[in-house]
Parts: C-alpha cells; structure tokens; sequence
C-alpha cells in the first residue's frame, strides 16, 4: 500500500498494518449489550458461558436466567432510565443482574463494596436511587448507608447460590446469625426476589444511540471517584475491537477472571467481552493473588488476566516448577507500567513452561471503557503499551499550544475512540475538563498522561502530567525515569518516586523513592547507598532521589495500581 506520511499519528495511523480489513472496515455494533451478547451466541446455546466453583451454566441457561431476573426487577418496580445500585462481586447472579437491567433499559451503578456506609449514601443519593442489589456479606453496612435515603428495595443476593452442594456448604462468607431481613420490608432475599417475576411479560428495551449502559467509577489517583456514564455503543466497540484484533482466543475457549465487577476492566472486559465473545468465562469472586498459580493449573485457561505483581507471584511459585503452561494462549497485563526487564522474565518463564506467548501490555483509562491500546506476538516493543485498537487513535499534545506534536515528540496522550464515556455522571465542569473538542472538531480524552507515539503507532507511557516532580529551580523530573533505573538494581522487587516538599526553597519538590525489597533480610544501610551510586550513575544531577524507604510493599488502589498519591503524603509527613 502507497501512503504517503505526515508524521503525524492521528492521520498516518501506522498500526492499523496490524490489523485485518474486517477490524479496520467493519461497521460497530448498534444494538443493546444484552443484544450483543445474545446475537453472538444464539448458534452457541449448549456452551458453557460461565463456570462458577466447577459449576457450568451454558448460554442457553444464561439468557433463560436473564431473562428470569428481568422480570423480578420489572415486578419490584424497576421502570426504563432508573438507576439501580449493584454493589457485589463477580458471580454468575452479578451477570445476570447487568443484562436484565440492560435488558429492561435499567442502569446498573457498579459500586465497590467495600465503600464505607457514608460513601454507598452518597452513590445512593447522587443518583436518587430507589433500587440497590447486595452481597448479604454487607447487609448490615448496607442497611445502614439507605436510611433517610428513597430506597424502597434492596435485594440481598449471596456468592454460595451458585456454588454446587458440596463447595456451598464447606465456604462461609457470612455468617447469618447477624442477619435478619425479613423484619424489613424493604430487604428481599435473591430467591424471593425472583419468584417476584414469575408468569410476567415484560418488554425488551429498544436500543438508542449513546444511551447509558453502565455507571462505574474511576479509581480515585486523579482525586475523588466519579462516576463514569458508558453506553451501550462504548462498551460493544470495546468489545468488538477486542474481538477483531490478533489475539488467538476463540469461541469456547477457557478464561479466568479475576477482576470485580464494579471497575471498567472488569465488567468491560472481564464480564462483557468474554461472554459476547463466546468464551467459556471462569469467574472468580474473591481472588487471592497467592492461589493464582493454582487458579491456573485447576482450570488451565486459554487467558489470562492481571497486574504485574500477579506475575511476579507466579514466577516465584513452587506449584508451578516444570509445569507445562502451553494451554495459555493470552495474557494480558495492565495497571501499571512493566519495564522491558520485567515483561523479559515473564515471556521466558513461560517459554520455560512450552508456552510460546508472550506479555500482552495495554494502555487505557476507565474514561475510555478501559479499551485504547494492546500488545500482541506481532505488534510489540519494549517499555511500549502496544499499539492502538483498529477503531481508536492515540497521539500527542502539546500541553499548551493544544496542537498535536510528530511522532516520537512528547506531549499530553490523547485518545479519539468510539468508547469514550458519555462523561461523569452529574459532573459537566469536570466533563469538559477531560474531553475535549479540538480546532479540527474532533473530540479527544485527555488523559493527564505524558508520552509519545513512535512511527510505528507504539504508544510510550512515561507518567502522569500531575505525577511530575516540580523542583525549586523548574527543572520537572519524570518519576518512571528514576524507577526505571532503581528497577535495574537485582534485589529490587517494586518501587515508586514521588515528589517531597524542598523545605529548603519556598516551592518545589524533589524526588523521594520508596523501594520494596525480594529480599526481607536485606542490609538496608547498604542498599540505600548502593541504589544511591546507581542513580548517580545513571540520572542527571537535577534528577537524583534525596533518599529512599524500605517498606514491605507498596499501597495500592481498589484497581491494583499503586498509590502514589498515598505515597507523596507519606513522604511529605515524614
């Protein structure tokens, strides 16, 4: 093909190479969620959609079941538009209860659950919610955060009713001695809530271009969470991109998913993606990154999915020694930013295990229905976040001047996608801060995030516009930069540079690292000067740490990233 090149990424659109006509070309889906799934899987009826503690229910027995929690909902009250809080985690009722509200033209408001009772309030009453669905392991958190509230039903659904007899009966997530509902008229348990629907007709939403499907929330290092309004149309074109580009899974294929429901990672991909896609999707409800290795040989799943501490615990994993991992075909990584030295080992431990894959990186934000850039086997660069999807374009910005820089250029990463939210909910001024509307009148996500764009399309991440360390003197210092060269040093496990307050100068910050250790025993007096001659050696004067902690791990956020926010505080009280 003859192009003839601009040097800029948003007209040569170098990575679309990557990537068949039919996921260059091909037209979006325009129907509900619920649609998409089902006319995905209408011919795959008898395959298991969702394995649950061994149980599997094939997609036949997902939409009857969808089907049965749409009409309870209608029955209760649950009218088109209406808001309905869901604060659970990932379990086959989960799914059942995003499609039925879908079905219906409801909207789920994918709250965390372990929000405090002031924080579920504020959700409740943000929204004017009169509809909220419950883990029973919150029931007394809950029924405190919807007094004085417009609830009029909170349904309690539990994470064993799905569980075959045996695995019911030997978990205990609650024990219900503390539980009382039906004292209260207002709390329905989940099998009395279904039988609420039996014998209805209801009718089926019809789509609308740009109508709310979803409200999640971001995960709270850019300020407070907001909620994040996505449609029908951004979460399907997540999908659809996914579904239409290089990577090898196929219908019935095994995935283990990890991630809970009330982040766009998870209900996007984890939830959305791998059923509309036809996958057999292994649901895990409450995971526990010490059990992941053996997660894997249980299961043995075709993907995978998680944050680079995940790997580093499988890399060290003794169940794992000259096991035979070739059943993998995916697995992708995302979060947090992973060196070239660390997605090496990972791709040669599993080369070691006859697995030929190697590390999927993305790129993305909750803004973007966690959808924008992936890695694949033919498509990958080291300390790259892969390249775009096919209907998506990252390019540069200049911060100031708002035009777009050449390629390798830095600037302020922006996306153009068909998943860009609708915006936050109730939040217009704080809308028009993140989506923007350029010169040419095409409109972008700004995403705070400085890096650059090669040639080639690969997307390099090197941190957060907000993350930028200010000294006294103007000199601004990239933390990735300083933990790229403390990640060099053998006996490093994690770390992280924030900004600490120059008490010497009336402004400014200088760089402070904090260092997880491999090893616990570890001379600390001696690491510090030595990781202290490494970044003299390798930094620039205005960028060298003025000192580092050794701590045990690293904070981290309800999505797995780590908190630097935490951190800099931490660092600025000591």
């Amino acid at each position: 093909m003859n192009q003839q090149l601009t040097g800029y990424p948003s007209i040569d659109k170098p990575w679309l190479k990557y990537f068949s006509e039919e996921a260059i070309n091909g037209a979006l889906p325009e129907c509900t969620i619920y649609d998409y799934l089902y006319n995905n899987n209408k011919n795959n009826k008898d395959s298991v959609a969702i394995e649950y503690f061994g149980r599997k229910i094939i997609y036949k027995k997902l939409f009857n079941k969808i089907q049965e929690t749409a009409k309870a909902f209608v029955a209760i009250g649950v009218k088109k538009d209406d808001i309905v809080i869901v604060s659970t985690i990932t379990t086959p009722e989960t799914v059942y209860i995003i499609y039925a509200l879908n079905y219906i033209g409801a909207i789920p408001n994918m709250v965390d659950l372990r929000t405090g009772v002031e924080g579920i309030k504020e959700y409740i009453e943000e929204v004017e919610a009169k509809y909220v669905v419950a883990l029973d392991i919150a029931y007394e958190k809950m029924l405190e955060a919807i007094k004085g509230t417009d609830v009029e039903k909170m349904i309690l659904l539990s994470a064993t009713s799905s569980m075959p007899f045996v695995k019911r009966t030997a978990v205990k997530f609650i024990s219900r001695n503390n539980m009382n509902p039906e004292s209260n008229s207002k709390i329905i348990k989940w099998d009395l809530f279904l039988k609420q629907g039996s014998g209805m007709d209801i009718n089926k939403a019809i789509y609308e271009k740009d109508k709310c499907c979803v409200i999640v929330h971001t995960g709270g290092t850019t300020g407070n969470p907001k909620g994040v309004m996505l449609s029908n149309d951004n979460v399907n074109a997540a999908a659809w991109q996914s579904h239409n580009s290089p990577i090898l899974m196929k219908k019935r294929d095994k995935f283990l998913n990890i991630l809970p429901p009330f982040v766009a990672y998870g209900f996007v991909l984890g939830i959305h993606t791998a059923v509309s896609a036809g996958w057999h999707s292994i649901i895990i409800p409450k995971f526990d990154v010490e059990k992941f290795d053996s997660l894997i040989m249980n299961y043995k799943p075709a993907g995978i999915m998680g944050v680079p501490t995940y790997y580093e615990k499988i890399m060290d994993s003794k169940l794992l020694v000259n096991k035979d991992l070739s059943f993998l075909k995916v697995v992708l990584v995302g979060g947090d930013k992973t060196s070239a030295e660390f997605e090496h080992k990972v791709n040669a431990f599993f080369r070691e295990h006859n697995s030929s894959i190697t590390l999927s990186k993305g790129y993305s934000m909750t803004e973007a229905s966690s959808t924008a850039t992936i890695s694949f086997e033919i498509a990958n660069k080291d300390n790259s976040n892969g390249v775009p999807l096919s209907k998506t374009i990252v390019s540069a910005f200049d911060p100031d001047t708002g035009k777009e820089v050449p390629v390798n250029q830095e600037g302020e990463l922006c996306i153009n996608t068909p998943t860009m939210m609708l915006g936050y909910y109730g939040k217009t001024d704080e809308t028009n801060k993140i989506i923007k509307t350029h010169s040419d009148g095409s409109v972008w996500i700004h995403t705070g995030d400085i890096g650059r764009v090669d040639e080639e399309g690969f997307v390099f991440v090197n941190g957060r516009i907000k993350r930028l360390i200010i000294r006294y003197d103007g000199y601004k210092v990239f933390p990735v930069f300083i933990e790229d060269v403390v990640m060099q040093y053998s006996d490093i496990e994690n770390c992280c540079a924030v900004g600490k307050i120059d008490k010497e100068h009336i402004q400014g910050k200088l760089p402070y690292v904090y260092v997880v250790c491999k090893n616990k025993d570890i001379d600390e007096d001696k690491l510090k000067q030595e990781l202290y001659e490494l970044c003299k050696a390798e930094l620039p004067e205005y960028a060298m740490p003025i000192g580092f902690s050794i701590c045990d791990s690293l904070p981290v956020t309800n999505i797995g990233k780590i908190d630097y926010r935490k951190l800099e505080d931490m660092a600025n009280e000591e």
